[in-house]
């Protein structure tokens, strides 16, 4: 494995900060791309931050060993002035700052990781963790990045915190948060690096107690979709670039929508009598 130094290759041990402060195109930022240029442009120029990312910080900081400083606060909740001002001064000093309650939680959630007779493996061993990974696309010529959580040999594994880890509904959060592209993504990103293309790993484990964790693959289906969209994500941004248009929702049309088939299949079950096609 050819691991380089600089932001080219495979890189070991790069801080998450400066992995994050490049310029290069990321995964987040493709399906961002997908959705609206305009939208990818903004988040670029305005960067912000989400409570809701700290409590899966921190459990992938326990299970894979790295990532971001953790400050616990004794607190209940952050509505009281103390508890906001040690929040504060974490996130200045690069830290993250997460309640007890929540890091109790955290610690829960990363031993029901590894205490799974398949998940918990995958995690030690012979592999390395937050590996950083740089590459050009050949197709279009746009720089880009990939973060893996574990690299294993001939393996990638996701590690993802979750409301359902069930297996049965996991397609839909796949559909949802855009799963299929960021796992030809990542896949892309190694073979581009190394000529060899892995299996890719989901390890989902639910937020809430008992904290049940799933080991998913994704489908060849899902996975050829899925590298249409990354593929299709490189293009939009190469023209953007290219022209310096970021355009948003097409403002020259009303657009017509309609139902979700599955809203539809509901209500034919609802009201199947009534239905009129």
């Amino acid at each position: 494995m050819s691991v380089m130094t600089k932001r080219d290759g495979l890189v070991l041990s790069m801080p998450e900060q400066e992995y994050h402060s490049g310029p290069e195109l990321s995964s987040t930022g493709a399906k961002t791309l997908l959705r609206a240029p305009a939208l990818y442009q903004w988040q670029q120029e305005h960067p912000w931050h989400s409570d809701a990312f700290d409590l899966g910080s921190v459990v992938h900081g326990l299970v894979l060993g790295t990532g971001w400083p953790v400050v616990v606060v004794e607190a209940d909740s952050w509505r009281g002035k103390a508890a906001q001002e040690e929040r504060r001064a974490a996130r200045d000093a690069g830290q993250i700052a997460i309640l007890l309650a929540d890091y109790e939680r955290a610690i829960a959630m990363a031993d029901a990781v590894a205490n799974h007779p398949i998940a918990g493996p995958l995690f030690t061993g012979d592999g390395q963790s937050e590996v950083s990974a740089f590459w050009t696309d050949e197709a279009t010529g746009v720089r880009c990045r990939a973060r893996f959580d574990r690299l294993n040999p001939g393996q990638i594994v996701d590690l993802k915190t979750a409301a359902d880890a069930n297996p049965s509904g996991f397609g839909r959060a796949v559909a949802s948060f855009g799963y299929d592209l960021s796992t030809d993504w990542y896949r892309e990103a190694h073979e581009a690096v190394t000529g060899e293309r892995p299996e890719f790993l989901h390890v989902v484990v639910e937020k809430n107690a008992p904290h049940l964790v799933s080991v998913i693959q994704l489908d060849e289906e899902a996975l050829h979709i899925g590298a249409l969209k990354a593929a299709r994500a490189r293009e939009i941004y190469a023209e953007c670039t290219r022209t310096g248009q970021w355009p948003g929702y097409d403002p020259t049309v009303i657009h017509p929508v309609g139902l979700p088939q599955w809203a539809i299949y509901e209500a034919e079950d609802d009201y199947d009598d009534q239905m009129v096609v």
